[in-house]
């Protein structure tokens, strides 16, 4: 057979493609929704555990039995298939329950992260015209000051610990002083209990794969938070290659689920995943424990960002972690010296695998592409996923580079969302369609995609400063700052932001040392000595910080306006 003629171009000649094999590259996509993918890869296996959560063990059945009975509560209160449910809670049973049972009967579930400032809360109730709102009795109270300003008709109130074995609840009480917080006391507040009383069962369970299943939140670190509308679609095809794209995953695995469920990783990964593998799920309230605490649990499958894979590495905690099969990092970059570091100290403590460093973003369904345990190289993340193509552009052409020219990646993907909601203009930004008549979502980072076909990151496209330069003004983007500032000895991360100079901008550089005993006063002036011999004086930084953590913002990303309003203040 004659080898197909290469063209350089990621797009046309797939070079991720030789990983898979023909039967998986032609095997088609399933159509089906959520909750169909979740009992399908369950149906042979209802006595198994899929759920603990602080103590308590939830089968299969007893899960499918739940989902139906809150499926039928939804029906006696009229919510029928295309109506909206905002759902603004945490990692709890009812939590998932809800989720599904809300995708069983065809409507749509609004996830709202239950912290976000009220304005931001109020927008996302009032894009949707929700007029049922779920919540937890500890958030009850932000919520009561908002919903006169909504079209909310009833809130149906949780208790955070109703669900975990007692003595879980009596120390969560004793020592966590999480006491139970009373029901508002306000005739369109309602507890879940008297939620379940009432219960029709004369739904139709919803079959269509295309309809909106959730809407989930941008993290707005770049304008705003705009709500993503997936569909069943989306999300299935999502978990579908991640479980086939070679992966190590069994249905007697356990997944630690320590994210929030209301980001897009949260519904089409954590939860989709380990659902349709029929894998035991840890169930823990979001980002309160970590890695070294999940630890006893011997959760074969983690993910979390690169923050608390470095912070685990540099305690130097002597914990077993042979049991791994999949440490997870996402969410945000992954600098080489912490992968490094992180990847020597699991090999130290055990772990038969490196960190798999993958990519996505909401818009997509959170997940194109991952190292895994058959196809890694350190210092990417991973090659698309087997549906999916990945590929660079020229910013201002939109031409298509070539294998190893940078330019903004693109992705078209099956998982690509439906839109934003209410927000047209923004959607037709997002997702063009480029001269070969594909639909591409822009994602705003800078990379490129290798011979083998892995996805290299190189930075954010929009973070970038004006800085008056040679009686004119040049445009320098801060990832170019960044890569160079890493290779210095002392540095082991680094993030430029751009501040207000006499003419134009300058760039302010915040630095985590790889030395944490070393003064603020001596580290950066060695690194102001390695600048000057070693990178152009229109890169290098006017002012520097030393800091042990960035701020984040409430999806795990690494909050540039956050140290851009600090960089503003200490200058």
């Amino acid at each position: 057979m004659e080898k197909t003629k290469l063209t350089g171009y990621p797009s046309i000649d797939k070079p991720w493609l030789k990983y898979y094999s023909e039967e998986l590259i032609n095997t088609s996509l399933p159509e089906c929704t959520m909750y169909e993918a979740a009992f399908a890869g369950n149906e042979a296996y209802m006595d198994k555990v899929i759920f603990e959560f602080y103590g308590r063990k939830i089968t299969a059945k007893r899960f499918f039995e739940k989902v139906n009975d809150v499926a039928a509560a939804l029906t006696a209160m009229s919510i029928k298939r295309g109506d909206t449910v905002t759902i603004c809670m945490l990692n709890t049973p009812e939590t998932v329950y809800l989720m599904y049972a809300i995708n069983k009967i065809g409507a749509i579930a609004n996830l709202l992260c239950p912290v976000s400032p009220e304005e931001e809360l109020l927008h996302d109730i009032n894009l949707c015209n929700s007029e049922l709102l779920f919540t937890l009795d500890i958030f009850q109270d932000r919520l009561f000051h908002l919903i006169d300003e909504t079209k909310i008709k009833r809130v149906i109130v949780a208790n955070l610990k109703q669900s975990m074995a007692i003595t879980f609840q009596v120390a969560a009480t004793i020592f966590k002083k999480q006491k139970t917080v009373p029901l508002v006391k306000d005739d369109r507040f309602v507890s879940w209990n008297q939620f379940m009383q009432k219960r029709d069962y004369t739904f139709t369970v919803n079959h269509n794969p295309q309809d909106v299943a959730a809407i989930v939140y941008t993290g707005g670190t770049t304008g705003g938070s705009k709500g993503v509308a997936l569909t069943n679609f989306n999300i299935v095809a999502t978990a579908w290659q991640y479980i086939h794209g070679g992966a190590d995953i069994e249905r007697n695995d356990t997944w630690a689920e320590v994210l929030p469920m209301f980001i897009a990783y949260g519904v089409s990964c954590a939860l989709q995943i380990p659902l349709m593998v029929g894998i035991k799920i840890h169930l823990r309230l979001p980002m309160t424990d970590t890695i070294y605490q999940l630890a006893k649990f011997k959760p074969n499958h983690i993910m979390s960002g690169p923050d608390s894979w470095n912070q685990l590495a540099e305690s130097r905690k002597d914990v077993d972690m042979s049991f791994l099969k999949e440490p997870i990092s996402g969410g945000d970059t992954l600098p080489a010296p912490v992968e490094r570091k992180v990847n020597e100290y699991l090999q130290k403590q055990g772990s038969k695998y490196p960190l798999m460093n993958g990519y996505g973003m909401s818009e997509v369904c959170a997940a194109v592409s991952c190292n895994n345990v058959r196809i890694h190289k350190e210092g990417t993340v991973g090659i698309p996923f087997v549906k999916n193509i990945v590929s660079a552009f020229d910013i201002d052409t939109q031409e298509e580079k070539k294998i190893g020219e940078e330019g903004e990646l693109c992705i078209c993907t099956p998982s690509m969302m439906w839109g934003y909601v209410n927000n047209e203009a923004e959607t037709k930004h997002i997702a063009r369609i480029h001269a070969d008549g594909k639909t591409w979502i822009h994602t705003g980072d800078l990379g490129f995609i290798d011979e083998d076909g892995f996805i290299h990151i190189e930075g954010r496209l929009k973070r970038y400063l004006m800085r008056y330069w040679n009686d004119g003004v040049k445009k320098i983007f801060c990832p170019d700052i960044e890569r160079h500032l890493v290779k210095c000895p002392m540095i082991e991360s680094c993030v430029v932001v751009p501040v207000t100079a006499k003419l134009g901008q300058a760039p302010h550089a915040y630095v985590v040392l790889k030395d944490k005993s070393l003064s603020s006063e001596k580290a950066i002036e060695s690194i102001k000595n390695y600048c000057e011999s070693k990178m152009g004086e229109v890169y290098r930084p006017d002012s520097f910080t030393v800091i042990q953590n960035y701020p984040h913002t409430k999806v795990g990303k690494v909050d540039y306006r956050a140290l851009e309003e600090r960089a503003a203040k200490e200058a």
